[in-house]
This record gives C-alpha cells, sequence and structure tokens, in this order.
C-alpha cells in the first residue's frame, strides 16, 4: 500500500514538470510564431512527452525490482554504478535510434536529402540523455531519502520498546501490599497449619520466580500466565477462604496464545483491591477466551465510587503497551453488574 501510494505521488510529480515544460514551450511559441501553431504543438507534445517520461520511470521500476538484483549484488556500489550508467546509455542511444528513424522514415519534404547523423540526431540523443538521467538521479535521490527515513523510524521504534521494556521491568514489580498481607498471612499459618504455610510459601516463591525471570520479556504464552495465576489465587483463597471464587473456562488449545507478562496478574490483583470480598458476597472471577479475545470477568461490587480513577495507571499502562505490540488495544467495561476487561491475544509467529 505504501509503495503504491509512492508511485502515484511520483507520477503526480513528472506530471507537473511536463505541464511546467509544456506551459514554458507554449508560451515561447506564442512569442516566435503564433497561438494556434503552438497550441497544435503543444496538444501532441504533452501526452507524448508524458507516456515518454512515464516508460522510463516504469522500465527502471521493473530493472530495479525484477531484473538487477537477479544480475548483481546490489550492495556491491561499483557494480551498481557501472549497471546503471550502462542502463541510461543503452536507453538514451535506443530512444534516440527510434526517434531518429521514425523521423527520417515519414520526413515530408523528401527533396530536402539529409544525413541520419544530422544535427538532429545529437540534439535529440542529447535531450534523451538529459531526461533519462534526470529521472533517474531523482528517483534515486528520493529512495535513498525514503531508506534513511525508513531507518529513522525503525530506530525510533526500538527505542521506544527498550525504553517501555526497561520501564515495564520496573513496573512489574509485585505491590508491597500483596508482599505485606502475604507475609502477614503466612507468620498466621505458621502456628495454626505448618503444611498450609510450605504450600503457601511454595506458591509464594512461584509468584516472584516468575516475575524476576517472565517480567522482563515482551510477551508470553497463556499458559504461563494461568500458572502464575493459579499460585497467585492459591494465596488468595487462603487469606480470604470461601469469599473468592476462580473460574477458568480456557482450552487447552488456546494456551500458546500470547500476552504481555504480569497482564493476568493486574487484572486480578485489581479486582481484588477494588472490590469488596466477603462471605455473603463473594467476588467471582472468571476467565475465558472469545475470539482471539481473553475475557476478564468478575462481579461488579466497588468499595468506593473512585472505582474508575484508582484503575486509571495499571490500565493505561497495559493499553500503552499494546500500543507497541498488536493493532488492537485492551478495552475496559461495566456491563450487567459486571466488570469485564477485554485483552487481545498475539497469534505466536510460528
Amino acid at each position: 500500500m505504501k509503495t503504491n501510494k509512492l508511485k502515484t505521488n511520483r507520477i503526480y510529480f513528472y506530471l507537473f514538470i511536463i505541464l511546467l515544460f509544456n506551459a514554458f514551450h507554449l508560451i515561447s511559441e506564442i512569442y516566435t510564431a503564433d497561438l494556434k501553431e503552438g497550441l497544435s504543438e503543444t496538444i501532441i507534445l504533452l501526452p507524448v512527452s508524458f507516456i515518454y517520461t512515464l516508460f522510463i520511470f516504469w522500465s527502471r521500476v521493473y530493472l530495479k525490482n525484477k531484473l538487477i538484483p537477479k544480475i548483481i549484488d546490489i550492495e556491491n556500489r561499483s557494480q551498481f554504478l557501472s549497471v546503471w550508467t550502462t542502463v541510461i546509455l543503452t536507453k538514451t542511444v535506443t530512444l534516440t535510434f527510434i526517434w531518429q528513424t521514425v523521423a527520417y522514415t515519414f520526413e515530408n519534404d523528401k527533396e530536402l536529402e539529409r544525413s541520419f547523423f544530422d544535427l538532429v540526431f545529437w540534439l535529440v540523443l542529447l535531450i534523451n540523455f538529459a531526461v533519462i538521467a534526470f529521472v533517474y538521479f531523482i528517483e534515486i535521490f528520493l529512495e535513498s531519502q525514503q531508506e534513511k527515513q525508513d531507518i529513522k523510524i525503525k530506530l525510533t521504534q526500538y527505542q521506544n520498546e527498550k525504553s517501555v521494556a526497561q520501564y515495564l521491568a520496573l513496573k512489574k514489580q509485585l505491590n508491597p501490599h500483596f508482599l505485606f498481607n502475604s507475609f502477614n498471612s503466612l507468620s498466621g499459618l505458621i502456628s495454626i497449619d505448618t503444611k498450609k504455610a510450605e504450600h503457601f510459601l511454595q506458591e509464594l516463591s512461584n509468584i516472584y520466580r516468575y516475575n524476576l525471570t517472565q517480567s522482563e520479556e515482551v510477551v508470553v504464552p497463556l499458559k504461563k500466565e494461568l500458572e502464575l495465576i493459579n499460585s497467585y489465587m492459591s494465596l488468595q483463597k487462603i487469606r480470604f477462604g470461601e469469599s473468592i471464587i476462580f473460574q477458568n473456562d480456557i482450552e487447552e488449545s488456546k494456551l500458546h496464545l500470547l500476552l504481555p507478562p504480569m497482564t493476568l496478574e493486574l487484572l486480578f490483583e485489581n479486582a481484588i483491591k477494588h472490590n469488596s470480598v466477603d462471605i455473603s458476597k463473594p467476588l467471582k472471577i472468571t476467565i475465558s477466551i472469545d475470539n482471539l479475545s481473553l475475557k476478564v470477568v468478575n462481579n461488579f461490587q466497588p468499595k468506593n465510587n473512585d472505582y474508575e480513577k484508582s484503575l486509571g495507571i495499571g490500565q493505561k499502562n497495559l493499553v500503552n503497551q499494546y500500543k507497541m505490540l498488536h493493532s488492537e488495544i485492551p478495552v475496559f467495561n461495566i456491563l450487567n453488574n459486571n466488570y469485564i476487561a477485554s485483552i487481545p491475544l498475539i497469534q505466536p509467529e510460528i
């Protein structure tokens, strides 16, 4: 799409140059001859010069994209210059011979005998060379500028991605409140149920191991995120008991799909932090997949009226990650007393 647009813009550029040339030619004819003769010549010259320029342009495109890469190493500067110089000279001579042959064959004044290689031949040769060289050098210049621009864009994108990755590595550290609450729960379990305390400690270590090993990755498989969230919810079940319910409706065939690391932890943490969790009103969190979109749904029972504001920072960070990674971004809404987070899943390249 981008290439076609560039080619269209080039054609418009050459059309403008040709119109400008023909306008000067018409003005010159008006001054030296008359308006009628100038108009008649311009009507013929305008389409001929445009078709002629288009031929030079499109033949160069064909040679550049199809033929020349098969003949030479385009990274070799000397070969590159030699081939294009040969092409320009060959085109110049060929078009000049064609023009002179046609003009010589259909010469109206049969009584006027002139040499094939007369002054007109060399003048046409010079004009052909000037036009072809102009088109080729303009194209080489514009292509080099476009390549530089593309390199700058890619470099900027890389730097942005690197900055985002470094920032996310810091941002993805687990909430200190979560750590504080976990240690409180652990200290209470040690004196009551040592086996449960051991299990609690194991799940906590799983969470931190994942945080250390995966948080700097750009994307991770959904399977790994679910392993993390299983450990995370095990800790929450010990803390809240039957007041919190987790339901996983994801098919095993979807576990290869990708998403940014710690995404589920962010969504589950927000759900627990900002909603009431009580045995009389249990918090239920359900995850499923619908058309390559991960749905994280919890019953909406906010602790306060500033629910939307308190969610802002984490959600904005997640959205910004997706703007770098994917054509779609996460969507958050409230429907039928349910808070729904729709997270696009990314297909692996292989």
